[in-house]
């Protein structure tokens, strides 16, 4: 089996869904992948199902956000209700995904470590445990 791998910005709002008698969690979501050579942006669609899917539901939320995912590629067919004729496609099934941060998150998580950061009390220099002499054999500092 084929492991894919994507990064990509959320180009619009995901949209989850509960299918079948089971109630089964279903996402389907875009990214936008950047093409280097003509600086275009392609459009891909992933889906994700049970746990994944309601992970992503609950935190995925942002349209432009960076998005990271691992997918394998399977083929779908169902049978369209309105032409009655059967379609053939390939999902692009999501197994793992990552979230990155925007700048401004980025700004605030830093602002909060910032401010979490504790100045260790200073000691007074009796305190210290004494500075072993490298220079001689003796280990007799050497505990154990």
């Amino acid at each position: 089996m084929q492991i894919n791998h994507h990064v990509g910005r959320l180009s619009k709002p995901v949209r989850y869904f509960l299918r079948g008698e089971k109630k089964t969690p279903i996402v389907y979501f875009t990214l936008a992948i950047n093409d280097l050579p003509n600086r275009k942006a392609t459009f891909i669609d992933y889906v994700a199902f049970n746990k994944t899917a309601e992970v992503i539901n609950k935190y995925v939320n942002q349209v432009g956000g960076v998005v990271e995912v691992t997918f394998n590629m399977r083929n779908h067919n169902y049978t369209d209700p309105k032409t009655n004729q059967k379609v053939y496609e390939v999902q692009n099934v999501v197994t793992e995904f990552r979230i990155y941060p925007t700048q401004k998150e980025s700004q605030k998580i830093e602002e909060y470590v910032l401010a979490q950061s504790v100045v260790p009390a200073e000691l007074p220099v009796e305190n210290y445990p004494e500075y072993p002499n490298f220079g001689t054999d003796d280990f007799s500092y050497v505990e154990g």
